[in-house]
């Protein structure tokens, strides 16, 4: 009896120490099309976060580190979209900051990296500490030539947005600034 109990104890105590071992993964659904009817283009992480992008979009090249999937229109605008979760970046890994302070420490890691490493200019442009974004732009000249890319980072309940909109002069500022705000404001009608 006192053996049983012991190696029940020793199961118990092995079971629960691989078990807090294990890698915390978390499964994801990936997709979206393209609705003619509507035109208008759907791509979702489940159960990360969803955006509709207006218009025909047509997906690229996927980033596997920044989890960004990046999409062409017809006019060869390339925006790039990642959603995850707030406490799976290297400045937040405990969730410390969540809502609009995420998105103010998002900022500062972000900009910070394009500005130390590569010489850029950071620019806040809005703020929206009600809806939880930050739009800003990072610019200026590295190797290759000009960099003039605009950002929004947005949380909502645990989950992150980050949507970009790559060099392009077919947009003003406004119409970028506008669009990326759309993106994270607008809700999906089913």
């Amino acid at each position: 009896m006192k053996t049983n109990l012991i190696k029940t104890f020793l199961l118990l105590a092995m079971t629960i120490l691989l078990t807090n071992c294990a890698t915390q993964k978390t499964s994801t659904l990936v997709g979206g099309e393209y609705n003619e009817t509507k035109n208008e283009t759907d791509y979702f992480v489940v159960p990360y976060g969803s955006v509709t992008l207006p218009g025909k979009w047509e997906k690229t090249n996927y980033n596997t580190i920044s989890r960004q999937q990046f999409f062409r229109n017809q006019d060869s605008v390339i925006i790039a979209i990642a959603f995850g979760r707030f406490d799976k970046y290297e400045f937040n890994r405990d969730g410390s900051e969540s809502g609009y302070d995420f998105v103010k420490a998002y900022y500062e890691w972000d900009s910070k990296y394009f500005v130390d490493s590569h010489g850029l200019i950071r620019q806040p442009l809005e703020n929206d500490s009600t809806n939880n974004f930050m739009i800003y732009r990072i610019y200026g000249q590295i190797e290759k030539g000009d960099f003039d890319t605009y950002f929004l980072v947005g949380e909502k309940n645990g989950n992150t947005s980050n949507f970009s909109i790559s060099d392009t002069d077919k947009w003003t500022e406004n119409k970028k600034v506008d669009f990326l705000k759309n993106l994270f404001l607008t809700k999906k009608e089913e």
